[in-house]
């Protein structure tokens, strides 16, 4: 019986532990600042208003690369919504210095702001492995908006569409919120 009571208190101990784990990470909402390689800092948080697309990913990702091209397109294609595009490299200061970073922009056409995470903290909030490239979304109040999207679709047309999709979803969530909130 003893043995038992033990069992029972062990058990509520653990259920207690996980539980406000679970609360902890619950009020901590994952966030997004850090500088770029035009050395403005961006944050998510002073991005009210927007949609914001987070990619992730490094120079020697092939289909990283041809993420970008995709995002590229889609960015043109959101021009005139409140879309914003962000690409973030996790390599170090070692493995691709901002110079290098800038070339490699340059030479992709890319005209969204590139970031850097070097020590992978903020790669780390929406993921424990690595796998590229990853998109985060955050909505038009700077929550991010799970889940977050891993991998390159070979074809990129189903690619952007999925892609698409998501975004149009988080735009359309804030349009009726605005209207909710005027009736």
């Amino acid at each position: 019986m003893v043995h038992l009571l033990c069992c029972a208190s062990l058990l509520l101990l653990i259920a207690a532990s996980v539980s406000a784990q679970t609360a902890t990470n619950e009020t901590t909402a994952p966030t997004l600042k850090l500088k770029g390689v035009d050395g403005k800092t961006y944050d998510v948080a002073q991005m009210h208003g927007q949609v914001v697309l987070v990619s992730f990913g490094a120079t020697w990702c092939k289909p990283c690369e041809w993420e970008l091209t995709a995002l590229e397109e889609l960015k043109a294609e959101y021009a005139d919504r409140p879309v914003k595009f962000l690409w973030v490299s996790i390599e170090t200061q070692k493995e691709a210095a901002d110079e290098w970073l800038r070339q490699y922009a340059k030479a992709r056409h890319l005209t969204m702001p590139v970031l850097r995470d070097t020590e992978r903290t903020v790669f780390a909030q929406f993921s424990t492995r690595l796998r590229l490239p990853m998109i985060v979304f955050f909505d038009r109040q700077g929550t991010f908006a799970a889940p977050k999207h891993t991998g390159m679709n070979p074809d990129p047309i189903e690619y952007k569409k999925t892609i698409r999709t998501r975004l149009d979803a988080l735009l359309k969530a804030q349009a009726q919120t605005q209207t909710g909130a005027l009736n």
